[in-house]
């Protein structure tokens, strides 16, 4: 059933506040509304439909789905995120749920009487202002991802029928592609198992969950079924009509980058330049930020804690994401980088981890040894818009071996195959404050292993101060250069 609600706080986590009128007409129409009820001589169905408002306002008669697109948001960039919410057993060591299949920037385009979705890249670019920018625009020609058959005029905006959109084997959100197509023998999406399961639309995007079932001569589980379902989450995000101001990246600092040709350089050819990918994070209070003084930012990052962690390992967590309070304090921030709980169904009865104005730290069940820090960015600047922590349960193994083997000779308490619970906890800890790392916009940064002399790494008074490495963003986690009897 279509649910609506007020934007939430939360939205501070992946949409950052701009100034006013940057986003422009975000909410979309109110819903229009209910007729009186029938008499007994006219029938139920002549009762105005009443729909969902937000970015687009939603319909769903006999089980279809209807977007009512407002005029003003044709020819917006929209961010479209596909992201796995449920994966089928043994699907792929890296595809799970809260994965990211494809990220991509629509645009919803009116031709008469059809709507074309179109994606459209920012690789190639040049100042609007400059000639160059038509070329530019010519040649990078959006192909066309769905077309739609207006139904109505509505509310100043036209109401169409996606429901082939979510419930046929569109290839660009779609949850089997490329190799794994081959490798499952996918033959073809089952119409009669495929459907919609929600759809919730918010005044800056619009989430839709949706179950695709494909036959399969090769399933990666249950083979006997010849079936693959996996359940899809598509969030639709408005993007700032202004992008956020750049940043160009400097070589000598590592940093994640958006990379873009530049064919209105004043180089005699295009030259690629690099946005780095950063947070939004702009003090509540801007004149003590400028006096040095510790602010609240406008809006901090949060990460909801996946409820399906165990809780002896959640302590640890919730402490790999808050240790970087400090590097936001040396940047003159307080309060930069939170963890909360997943609010309750009585708390939030919308609260959805797939919803793209949460990030989440998500526990894993499966076989991989691994976690990962992926976030996703607006292309057209490098503003990180959302990211997700993924933790893989059999990582604990990992480093339960990493520290027998790498520090057992100096180290009595990894010479266990049943090891302190404090002792592989702290190890949770610095992998996921290493993942917010890379979730910030950090790369790995390994020529730090060398930054630090073999003596000073065998002395535990330096040791102490310093740690063994001289940033996290290297794995160098635990001191494998102390030798028995250094203390």
């Amino acid at each position: 059933m279509i649910q609506s609600r007020r934007w939430a706080p939360a939205l501070a986590v992946v949409l950052p506040v701009l100034a006013p009128g940057l986003w422009g007409c975000a909410t979309g129409s109110t819903a229009p509304a209910a007729a009186p009820p029938p008499s007994a001589s006219e029938p139920a169905a002549s009762a105005a439909p009443v729909g969902d408002p937000g970015l687009f306002t939603l319909y769903q008669p006999d089980g279809d789905l209807h977007f009512q697109i407002p005029d003003s948001i044709f020819g917006r960039d929209i961010l479209l995120i596909s992201q796995i919410a449920g994966a089928p057993e043994n699907f792929s060591p890296f595809l799970n749920s809260g994965s990211n299949v494809a990220e991509q920037v629509v645009r919803w385009e009116r031709r008469g009487d059809r709507v074309l979705l179109r994606t459209v890249t920012f690789s190639n670019v040049a100042d609007p202002e400059l000639p160059i920018a038509r070329s530019v625009e010519v040649n990078t020609f959006a192909p066309v991802i769905r077309s739609f058959e207006v139904e109505r005029e509505d509310e100043g905006g036209v109401v169409i029928d996606v429901t082939g959109l979510f419930e046929t084997d569109v290839e660009a959100i779609a949850a089997v592609q490329g190799g794994q197509r081959t490798q499952f023998q996918i033959r073809r999406l089952d119409p009669n198992r495929t459907f919609i399961d929600s759809a919730k639309s918010f005044p800056l995007n619009v989430e839709i969950r949706h179950t695709l079932t494909y036959e399969a001569g090769n399933p990666p589980s249950q083979s006997r079924t010849g079936t693959i379902s996996v359940q899809m989450a598509q969030s639709f995000v408005l993007l700032p009509a202004e992008p956020m101001r750049h940043r160009y990246h400097d070589p000598r600092v590592g940093w994640f980058t958006v990379n873009q040709i530049d064919f209105g350089s004043s180089e005699y050819k295009a030259a690629q330049r690099r946005l780095i990918r950063r947070w939004r994070l702009e003090p509540s209070d801007p004149a003590a930020y400028a006096r040095g003084e510790l602010v609240e930012p406008v809006q901090p990052i949060v990460y909801y804690l996946d409820p399906g962690t165990p809780a002896e390992w959640a302590p640890y967590i919730r402490a790999g994401v808050e240790d970087w309070q400090g590097a936001f304090e040396s940047a003159g921030f307080r309060n930069a980088i939170v963890v909360r709980d997943v609010p309750t169904p009585e708390e939030d009865p919308d609260f959805s981890p797939e919803d793209v104005r949460y990030n989440m730290v998500r526990y894993i069940a499966n076989m991989t040894r691994n976690a990962t820090g992926p976030s996703v960015s607006d292309p057209r600047s490098g503003e990180i818009i959302a990211s997700d922590i993924i933790w893989y349960h059999n990582h604990l193994r990992s480093y339960r071996n990493r520290l027998m083997v790498e520090t057992g000779a100096a180290n009595p308490e990894a010479r266990s195959l049943r090891m302190d619970m404090d002792y592989i906890g702290d190890a949770v800890r610095q992998v996921i404050a290493h993942e917010i790392g890379h979730a910030i916009g950090l790369p790995h940064n390994m020529i730090a292993s060398s930054a630090f002399p073999v003596d000073s790494l065998r002395s535990p008074t330096f040791t102490a101060e310093y740690g063994v490495a001289a940033t996290i963003m290297d794995y160098a986690r635990q001191n494998y250069v102390a030798q028995p009897g250094d203390g």
